[in-house]
């Protein structure tokens, strides 16, 4: 495998990464149909982790690929198996947090890995395009972890809760 061919394997890695968690952050945001402000937010990721599919296959693009149809295939089935997880239990909200908390990480280390190797096959037009998405992943990891505080003292209270 050649750079460029390890390139397209991880945006296509990235690629699946994005699929599984809009279905995961879709399923979040209903799961929050009771506080809308966590809601509203998760709503807004699910938009931006739509753009960044596109931006994704736009990056595959510029290097005469397209996203793998078996990686996407497992991309939408673990978002699916993800998104039912936490479900069943009492402490969901901050099961989701947690949840979300680490995959942003994931994406974010991500997203570092493609800049640096974007750059280093002298491919700017990707590496801005993944600055991009990179940017949407550190505010969103950022508010989660500025908000799991409240969120674990609503589960711990879920009386209270909404209220």
């Amino acid at each position: 495998m050649n750079n460029q061919d390890q390139l397209v394997a991880w945006l296509n890695d990235a690629h699946a990464m994005e699929l599984a968690l809009a279905k995961v952050l879709e399923n979040h945001a209903n799961d929050a149909k009771d506080f809308p402000e966590i809601r509203t937010h998760l709503e807004k990721h699910v938009s931006e982790t739509r753009w960044h599919i596109e931006v994704v296959e736009e990056c595959l693009g510029i290097l005469g690929s397209k996203a793998s149809l078996t990686k996407s295939a497992m991309g939408r089935v673990m978002g699916k198996v993800q998104s039912a997880a936490t479900g069943v239990f009492r402490d969901e909200l901050v099961k989701n947090f947690i949840s979300d908390y680490s995959s942003e990480h994931m994406e974010i280390a991500s997203y570092r890995a493609l800049i640096v190797a974007a750059h280093e096959l002298n491919q700017p037009e990707i590496a801005r395009l993944c600055e991009e998405v990179l940017q949407d992943e550190t505010e969103m990891a950022d508010w989660l972890g500025n908000h799991i505080h409240e969120i674990t003292r609503l589960s711990l209270h879920p009386v209270t809760a909404g209220k």
